[in-house]
């Protein structure tokens, strides 16, 4: 489908390049976490989604590579609702009274002065700024476990991700949230949501 565009909801969509990869102007981006409760397991998931403010958009899934250039926000900015935002997120649902569920995404960013292989040949990023410019891996983990254990499994993860892909981590970024479950089924949420 060389040359052809689509656009989903209010994002600007993504685009076929001539060599077959996708640009999903995946440029800023945000790391939440929340937790919360609900009639059910599914209403607890939601409303931990709207307490993390994301709970009026379509989501969509993806795998755990953050894009070069990235620049992390502080909070979720203004959208339309129904605005389709691409995310990595960890959610955890229970109805099992006294039960403590968390779950956590982790961040690693990459050193932006490393040498990284493109097509073959090895060549310098280019890009000296910090806050995101190397690029980076996010994990997600979420369990029948307390906040500090979920948090320890990203930073796990994470480490191994840059070892096997020989990369160095810059800076470590961790959301976790943790829910203890009472009278209602509870949620713990915590996601990296991207914005154009």
């Amino acid at each position: 489908m060389t040359g052809a565009a689509w656009h989903m909801g209010t994002c600007t969509g993504a685009s076929w390049r001539s060599g077959g990869e996708t640009e999903m102007n995946l440029r800023r981006a945000v790391l939440l976490s929340s937790n919360a409760e609900g009639c059910t397991k599914l209403n607890a998931f939601d409303n931990a989604l709207l307490n993390a403010g994301i709970g009026n958009a379509n989501l969509v899934r993806l795998s755990s590579v953050v894009p070069e250039n990235v620049e992390w926000l502080n909070d979720v900015p203004d959208f339309p609702m129904g605005t389709v935002l691409f995310a990595v997120y960890s959610h955890i649902e229970s109805d099992e009274e006294g039960s403590r569920i968390s779950a956590a995404v982790g961040v690693g960013i990459r050193s932006s002065k490393e040498m990284f292989f493109h097509g073959g040949c090895s060549e310098s990023s280019g890009i000296h700024s910090s806050g995101g410019a190397g690029g980076g891996l996010i994990y997600e983990f979420s369990g029948f476990c307390d906040a500090e254990y979920a948090a320890r499994k990203v930073k796990e993860m994470l480490s191994e991700g840059f070892a096997v892909r020989d990369w160095k981590i810059s800076e470590i970024k961790v959301a976790v949230a943790e829910h203890t479950v009472r009278k209602k089924p509870g949620c713990a949420l915590a996601a990296v949501v991207f914005f154009p």
